[in-house]
């Protein structure tokens, strides 16, 4: 008697969206009734940039894949897994554009912050992967095209592959969303069907600092103990450890806010970048001061995100991460979103299994009225997030940088901020619930 035959499942780019779908469908043990393939462009699975933080929201995640002993491992001695009941410093946050420092307020939430080195979370990925499931490296889609049986994939290095369901996690640049916004199923304004980034107006430096080096020179140096945010007006510095507290993670922050909307024109990451950053904060306090003294050829990255999109569905395609919802930085969840689209597509992909089969209209329907509308809310409460951090609110159009501000509008600017993070220790196990129900 011969086995049902499997669903096919391919996915597009091996990110850190794409291994934690990868991970998810390997955790629930669906050898028997899907074959994955993971298409990666490059030729060695690499990330690139530094840091990567989980809110609790992720981590609550992060734990039902059974990431959460590898991951607490990689963590700095003596900080043990957090408990989302106990409040914990996620950011320290300042008025820093001025020679004497002012707190605007100590964030604290529910689990706090945890922040690896991205290698690290990469890395725990990998080692989660079923060996059932195959990564074919070298392999950039060109165009795909889909039919009544299924998806028929085209890759520039002349290989051709078929399948199911087609899962686009292949970053910002994503060649599935090319594609898939072209077509034009679903989607209301003409105008989004243009599949270039946006330019937020934020370029940001991003580089690792070895912490023994600062501790000699600085040995109270806020960096070294608590992650912190030194924020002016349109710009800001972001530090925390990674890697065992071996290393600091540092993202400098300039905004130019009448760029926002644009195309950004040249090359959206430079390595070694040379920029001289010192003139810019000579009366800034002197701990901001002290980090940029130490940032020497960080790279150079572009702050993209991609047009409001209408569904992340069509027939048979689904789009996730940043090939859905690619967003600024400033709220940390840019991996957190795309992991959290992985745990809601793998579990009812696997309920759907379970219950008999697949039908990809239902499958498509459950996951885009659960995620479309909070992928786009997050991309959202972001930008707006970075507005207060480089003082870019109502009621300090008139703030220059450096201008004294008044205690109380600081504490006002303080709880807007925190206000904006209560979302991030809220369980995403209901959403899941309510796509499940709609199987």
């Amino acid at each position: 008697m011969s086995s049902p035959q499997k669903t096919r499942i391919a996915i597009v780019g091996g990110g850190i969206g794409g291994l934690a779908l990868a991970v998810a469908l390997s955790h629930l043990n669906l050898e028997k009734f899907i074959q994955v393939d993971i298409y990666e462009s490059a030729a060695k699975l690499t990330q690139v940039g530094a840091g990567i933080t989980f809110s609790p929201r992720a981590w609550e995640i992060v734990k039902s894949m059974g990431l959460e002993p590898s991951l607490a491992a990689r963590l700095a001695p003596g900080k043990g897994v957090p408990a989302t009941s106990k409040p914990a410093l996620a950011y320290a946050l300042r008025k820093s554009d001025q020679k004497v420092g002012i707190p605007i307020i100590d964030l604290v939430i529910p689990g706090g912050l945890i922040s690896f080195h991205r290698a690290d979370v990469q890395d725990v990925l990998l080692n989660h992967i079923s060996s059932d499931i195959q990564c074919h490296l070298s392999h950039r889609l060109s165009t795909y095209r889909q039919t009544e049986s299924g998806v028929e994939l085209e890759f520039t290095n002349g290989e051709t592959a078929s399948c199911d369901i087609l899962i686009g996690a292949d970053g910002i640049k994503s060649a599935v969303r090319r594609v898939f916004l072209a077509d034009g199923i679903n989607l209301s304004n003409e105008k989004a069907t243009d599949p270039r980034p946006l330019w937020t107006g934020t370029i940001a430096y991003r580089t690792l600092i070895d912490s023994e080096l600062l501790r000699k020179d600085f040995p109270n140096h806020l960096s070294l103990t608590m992650p912190t945010q030194f924020c002016g007006k349109n710009k800001h510095l972001v530090t925390y450890p990674i890697q065992q507290g071996k290393l600091i993670n540092v993202v400098l922050f300039f905004t130019d806010p009448e760029k926002e909307g644009t195309y950004f024109d040249g090359p959206s990451v430079i390595q070694n970048a040379t920029d001289d950053f010192a003139p810019h904060f000579v009366d800034w306090e002197e701990d901001a001061r002290i980090i940029i003294k130490y940032m020497v050829k960080p790279s150079r990255w572009a702050i993209q995100t991609v047009k409001p999109m209408s569904t992340y569905v069509s027939g048979r395609v689904f789009l996730m991460g940043d090939s859905a919802h690619a967003m600024a930085p400033h709220l940390g969840s840019g991996a957190g979103q795309a992991i959290e689209d992985a745990y809601v597509l793998s579990n009812i992909i696997a309920a759907a299994l379970r219950q008999g089969g697949i039908d990809i209209q239902k499958l498509a329907h459950a996951y885009d009225i659960v995620r479309q509308p909070f992928g786009n809310f997050v991309v959202a409460a972001t930008r707006n997030q970075g507005l207060r951090y480089e003082l870019n609110v109502p009621g300090f159009e008139k703030v220059k940088e450096g201008d004294a501000v008044s205690f109380e509008r600081l504490t006002e600017l303080g709880k807007s901020i925190e206000k904006a993070w209560e979302w991030t220790s809220q369980s995403a196990g209901g959403d899941l619930q309510r796509a499940l129900a709609m199987l």
